[in-house]
């Protein structure tokens, strides 16, 4: 059965959640050091292909991020993370065809409404998953960064905190506590936010 045609979205200061998951369900990461080849993929397509990175969140069998276009369209710097993730995995692990399902999934997201509750959807993930009981100890997720518990200066730049932090309207060590906060609260919701009910192929 031939795939869906293709979606190309080039709207610049766009805010999407992204997921691409594993075909198959399988694994996309077996080890840390896949874990942390992802995140140095992400680092070189963000400049190659800048856009803002606010959340990111890879997890055994999937991967979600929360990035804000500029120039490049969301489709173009997806293709290019997840083409040089696979040359990465097949070169380790010696296997071949397509390594994730489909292509990804994208939901462009109302900034005013919903630009924290994606992230803390995206930074609880490990939690729900069962990998960890906080999210904190998720090490290679952005909230680590957040949190503060992750040192790597690399990482640091990765992720456009002051950027994020400052829709909450405080200064930076008040907002990081506040977002701290928000995503805690969420450890006792129930029901999922809307905008994952909105998500297509790209």
């Amino acid at each position: 059965m031939p795939r869906k045609a293709r979606q190309t979205i080039i709207a610049p200061n766009t805010l999407y959640h992204i997921v691409s998951r594993g075909n198959n369900q399988k694994r996309i990461f077996r080890s840390n050091l896949d874990y942390k080849k992802f995140l140095s993929i992400l680092a070189i397509v963000k400049i190659e292909f800048p856009f803002y990175l606010y959340s990111y969140n890879p997890l055994p069998n999937h991967y979600h991020l929360e990035i804000e276009t500029k120039e490049v369209s969301v489709s173009k710097i997806m293709h290019q993370i997840n083409f040089l993730y696979t040359q990465y995995f097949h070169r380790r692990y010696h296997t071949s065809g397509h390594l994730f399902q489909d292509r990804f999934y994208g939901s462009v997201i109302d900034k005013e409404s919903y630009f924290w509750e994606v992230s803390r959807y995206i930074d609880l993930n490990a939690v729900r998953a069962g990998l960890v009981k906080k999210p904190e100890d998720w090490r290679w997720s952005s909230y680590s960064l957040y949190f503060q518990k992750s040192s790597q200066e690399k990482l640091k730049k990765l992720v456009d905190q002051e950027k994020f932090l400052a829709f909450g309207g405080e200064d930076f060590k008040k907002s990081r506590l506040s977002y701290l906060q928000f995503v805690k609260e969420g450890l006792n919701l129930k029901k999922g936010p809307d905008f994952i009910k909105n998500k297509w192929l790209i």
